[in-house]
């Protein structure tokens, strides 16, 4: 499931980068067609997406220290021209593109909700390359949650000014901040975002490409895959030329489906997994109730996506499943130290967690 979250989210990611690189030459550069067919040569075939998808996976044989340095400088590129954007939004501000606030009512909020996560991968893959942090038993965790604060404040701030600069039914689903601009007569602003996004998109590529290989290695030293894996190098060959073919002729909209479903399996069971490990099981009734509960969530889900708020009907089972739980299946050992850790100077303990 890791692998469908990070091989494909690469494959995903080069192959949106390679059909942005087209339309900004085409809209921005206004290049002839004759050019572009060069880099749309049809059958589905996304030579670009080829391109940043080979380059990464060289990048990253050359060691995780230039590896990083790369990715610094993309990444912090990516925080100012998203805090450029969503500046630049509010000062274009338009109280009336607010109304109404909720068109679509809960069932849109639900379905924009499930599309957006999508934003929020590599929090977990983060974990994957605790081999090379410093203290990770403290650095980690405490670096996720600063991070998801900072990223998740970013999203809000940034749909905000977008849906307050234009009205929603107006917003381009491609590119969404430079037609924006364009649409208020900032033109510049619009190039620049533009140019922006489709210079530091590769970054995610470069992510995805980095953690793969290191959850190989995981695999082959606890011998679920053959040991050729342990060799990092190998590993690093073997994503990335999964990650170029898939990237190079599969749909952008296929591979979309493929990384939600192999999150949406790998969040759950790692939240599965938390509980087991924080309550204890009397005669499998943790596990029975841990499947109710999923089984209840995705009914819940399927509900209000395709039916409506008849679906709300559904979600006081899971409150009660979820209260069932914390009454009879008692805290394990493991649970009790949590005011141990948050002491300790070498851990750091995530607050409000497993509840």
């Amino acid at each position: 499931m890791l692998t469908l979250e990070f091989l494909l989210s690469g494959s995903a990611v080069a192959r949106s980068w390679g059909d942005k690189v087209v339309e900004w030459l085409r809209v921005e550069l206004s290049v002839s067609d004759e050019y572009l067919s060069i880099l749309q040569p049809g059958y589905g075939i996304n030579p670009m997406a080829c391109l940043v998808s080979i380059i990464t996976t060289l990048l990253v044989m050359m060691g995780v220290k230039e590896s990083k340095i790369v990715t610094d400088i993309f990444t912090w590129a990516k925080v100012l021209l998203v805090i450029f954007m969503t500046v630049g939004g509010f000062v274009l501000f338009d109280p009336s593109n607010m109304t109404p606030l909720a068109p679509n009512g809960a069932s849109g909020i639900l379905r924009g909700s499930i599309s957006s996560f999508f934003g929020y991968l590599g929090f977990d893959a983060v974990c994957c390359v605790a081999g090379e942090a410093i203290n990770a038993e403290r650095n980690l965790p405490l670096s996720i949650l600063i991070t998801l604060l900072i990223v998740t404040s970013l999203y809000i701030a940034a749909a905000i000014s977008l849906v307050g600069m234009q009205y929603y039914k107006e917003i381009s689903p491609e590119s969404g901040f430079p037609e924006a601009f364009k649409a208020n007569g900032v033109e510049w602003a619009a190039q620049l975002t533009a140019a922006g996004e489709v210079a530091t998109l590769p970054v995610v590529v470069l992510i995805s490409i980095i953690i793969q290989p290191r959850l190989q290695f995981a695999m082959a030293s606890d011998g679920l895959i053959p040991e050729w894996f342990g060799d990092l190098k190998n590993g690093a060959v073997f994503a990335g030329v999964l990650m170029t073919l898939f990237a190079t002729f599969v749909p952008f909209a296929a591979l979309d489906d493929f990384v939600s479903a192999g999150i949406l399996f790998a969040f759950t069971i790692t939240n599965c997994c938390l509980v087991v490990m924080r309550r204890e099981s009397l005669n499998g009734r943790l596990e029975k109730l841990l499947a109710l509960f999923n089984v209840f969530a995705f009914l819940t889900c399927l509900v209000l996506t395709h039916v409506g708020h008849i679906g709300w009907l559904v979600s006081p089972l899971l409150v009660f499943i979820a209260r069932k739980i914390s009454r009879t299946c008692p805290p394990t050992s493991f649970g009790n130290t949590q005011t141990q850790l948050y002491r300790h100077e070498k851990f750091f303990a995530t607050p409000l967690v497993p509840w």
